[in-house]
Parts: C-alpha cells; sequence; structure tokens
C-alpha cells in the first residue's frame, strides 16, 4: 500500500535521493567511548574503514583529554568527526564551486543568499590557521587539504549533499545547480550532534609535506649543488613541517569543541587556542616540563586561569 502510494507521488523521486544517502551515512558514525579523570566520554566518528576510525579516534581522544584536563568544560558534548577516504576532495573544494555558481549567477537565488554565510565561514576559518602559523611561513593554500575544519550551518549542509554524491565533482555541480532552499534546509544529518569536525585522510598530511618538499627544490636558478642541499634541509625540517601543521589541526578541533561547550567568547577561545597550539609547536623554547600532553594541559589551564584572572578584576 504505502509502496503504491509512494509511486503515485510526483515529489518521491526527489524524497527517495535526499533520504537514501540520510541512512548510508548514519550508518557508517559509531560511538566510541573513552575515560578522561575517571568520566566516561563519548564521542560519535564517521569512518569508512577501521584504520580511519581508530586515526580518528586517537586524534579526536588526545584533544578533549587535554580540554577536560585542563578545567575548560568536562562536557564536551554530542561530538561528530568525520574522517575523508583517500581520494576525496577537501570540503574546501565544494564551497568553493559553491560561491563560484552563485557569484556567476548559475544557483537558485535563494540559495545564492547562503552564499555570504559560506564565505563569512571560510575566511573566518583562514585567518585561524594564518594567525597561528605566522612563524612557521607556511603558506594556507600550500597545506589547505592537510588542515580540518568545523563543519556547521551552511558549511555543513554543503559537506552533506557533496556527500551524497560521493564527491563526483561533475554530479555535485549539477546538484547544485538545480538545488532549492527547501532542499538545501532539509539535509540535517548533524541536527542531533553539538558539534560537527571534518578531519582529512592521514595520507593527506603526507602528500601536502611531499609538495612543499618537491616545490622546494623547483626553484629557479638552483643548480644541482643547490637542490642536493634544499632536499636535504627539507627532509631535516619535515618532522617540524608536520609538526607545526598537526599543532593547527588539533588547535582548531579544540576550538571547536570549547566554542560550543562553553559561555567563553569568541576571543577568549582562540586565546585558549593559541596557548595550545603555541605549546605544541617546534622551535619553541620549553619552559614547562613533562610530556607533550601534560605540556598542553598546563598552557591550556595558564591561559584559562589568565581569563579567570582579567575576568575577576574591576
Amino acid at each position: 500500500m504505502l509502496l503504491a502510494l509512494a509511486l503515485l507521488l510526483p515529489a518521491a523521486p526527489a524524497v527517495a535521493k535526499d533520504t537514501a544517502p540520510a541512512d548510508e551515512f548514519s550508518r557508517l558514525v559509531r560511538m566510541e567511548p573513552f575515560i578522561v579523570k575517571g568520566k566516561q566520554l563519548s564521542i560519535s566518528i564517521h569512518a569508512r574503514s577501521s584504520g580511519d576510525r581508530r586515526y580518528a579516534l586517537n586524534f579526536a581522544e588526545e584533544v578533549i583529554r587535554v580540554v577536560c584536563e585542563a578545567g575548560v568544560t568536562q562536557e564536551t558534548g554530542k561530538g561528530l568527526v568525520i574522517i575523508g577516504r583517500k581520494g576525496e576532495p577537501h570540503p574546501i573544494h565544494v564551497f568553493r564551486k559553491f560561491l563560484a555558481l552563485a557569484e556567476a549567477g548559475k544557483l537558485d537565488p535563494a540559495v545564492a543568499t547562503r552564499g555570504p554565510e559560506l564565505a563569512a565561514l571560510i575566511d573566518h576559518w583562514r585567518k585561524d590557521t594564518d594567525r597561528d602559523r605566522d612563524a612557521e611561513d607556511l603558506e594556507f593554500e600550500k597545506i589547505v587539504t592537510a588542515l580540518p575544519l568545523p563543519l556547521q550551518g551552511v558549511g555543513a549542509k554543503i559537506y552533506q549533499l557533496a556527500w551524497a554524491e560521493k564527491f563526483d565533482d561533475a554530479k555535485v555541480e549539477a546538484r547544485l545547480r538545480t538545488l532549492t532552499l527547501p532542499e538545501l534546509e532539509r539535509r540535517d544529518l548533524f541536527a542531533r550532534f553539538d558539534w560537527a569536525f571534518y578531519l582529512p585522510p592521514k595520507n593527506a598530511f603526507d602528500k601536502v609535506l611531499d609538495d612543499l618538499i618537491g616545490e622546494a627544490l623547483k626553484e629557479e636558478d638552483a643548480g644541482l649543488a643547490a637542490r642536493v642541499a634544499i632536499k636535504g634541509a627539507m627532509i631535516v625540517l619535515k618532522p617540524k613541517i608536520r609538526q607545526a601543521i598537526e599543532a593547527v589541526r588539533r588547535g582548531l578541533l579544540l576550538q571547536t569543541v570549547v566554542q560550543a561547550r562553553t559561555k567563553l567568547t569568541e576571543d577568549e577561545v582562540d586565546r585558549l587556542m593559541d596557548a595550545y597550539i603555541e605549546e605544541l609547536m617546534p622551535f619553541q623554547e620549553r619552559k614547562r616540563k613533562g610530556s607533550e600532553h601534560e605540556r598542553a594541559v598546563q598552557a591550556l589551564r595558564e591561559a584559562l586561569e589568565k581569563l579567570q584572572d582579567k575576568a575577576a578584576t574591576p
């Protein structure tokens, strides 16, 4: 009976297209528990392999442990970490495609009105990463595919659309061109989560590092001896570059969690993120003792205390 009614309804094919990907996406989400200071917490991981799931969980668990142990918040909320799969484009490519189509007048006018919101999200994300990488001189465009980002607002909805189209560039563009605002708003797979976070696949990290070394070797007017020297220097610096990028990646997750689960202002959250990233950065004089985790907790706790003291000062 229900099948017969569905076949008679003109809108049935569109509804089926929107709901099927949702079921497939949710099927790959699994809640992963862990213990912090004797308290059980959990985080939801969306992954398409056991290796990716472990990688995403280890990444997120370390950041959340620091947040909790530093006393920033004990309630990290219902979080979702989505780890990309090897070969999939970074969400920034889909976001830029949306903005380009909007600029060219190729989107539904109502859908195009969401463009400024998306542009603001990208701009905020870029400013955060630029500010925290000044000392490392790593250009945003060269490392963007290794950087994670919060999925919120219209950005989260566009990501869901791209996922449903399996990130096929032609299909995503075609879907965006026919998209209506009600269809966009109906994508709410993340509604039950307090925050959602995209994490690039593990191999994206290595590709960025290899590309940086490759570009250095292509410098104009560099003879054989110079290229050998550059390659040697880059190989030596490779672990440091990796450490710097990883510091920013973790800082972005910390910012996402703290922004979603505390009443701190955006500026206060940024100050905590800066303190955390600075402690993880290479080439920094270490004033604190202990493991990297212990130093990160101490740095974050001290930054939080400064904010609290400032708030308490008349």
